[in-house]
């Protein structure tokens, strides 16, 4: 029924958009927020910091799964600066979360901007440990069952 799920070797690739796509949208909120002094829009972007981090978390897990399904060689090294950046966006994610969570009643203009900042930062992270995510994907083949793949007619 689902032919994409039997090519693949782990089920990472399921779960990597989450995080992404959360918290580049709680930076998009952040951002009109600090722009429009908006409250609302404020506390959206600290409940999707808040999934993608939890998102993050969960994501991890599944990653050190697929670690292994990636055979010796110059992929491994790729690997690991996938994990290591990974690793660091999600913790830059939940010290946001847990600031944002110990603010939250007193949220000002300048304690928004400096959220603002961390999920900037944030951002850069993600885009560089998502890219070498990408880079084990589209370069190595990693994730993908060779063994199953048939040639294009």
């Amino acid at each position: 029924m689902l032919p994409g799920l039997r090519a693949i070797l782990n089920i990472h690739p399921l779960f990597v958009h989450f995080p992404i796509a959360l918290w580049l949208s709680a930076l998009l909120f952040e951002a009109l927020a600090v722009v429009r002094g908006s409250d609302e829009w404020h506390r959206t972007a600290a409940r999707l910091l808040y999934l993608g981090t939890i998102a993050a978390i969960v994501t991890i897990f599944t990653g050190f799964n697929a670690r292994r399904s990636i055979p010796p060689g110059p992929a491994m090294i790729v690997v690991g600066i996938h994990e290591t950046m990974m690793m660091i966006a999600t913790s830059v994610a939940l010290g946001l979360s847990l600031f944002a969570i110990v603010f939250r009643k007193n949220f000002n203009a300048s304690l928004r901007k400096f959220l603002l900042g961390g999920m900037v930062l944030l951002a850069i992270l993600l885009t560089i440990g998502a890219d070498r995510g990408a880079q084990l994907v589209y370069e190595y083949g990693s994730a993908v069952d060779w063994s199953t793949a048939q040639p294009q007619k």
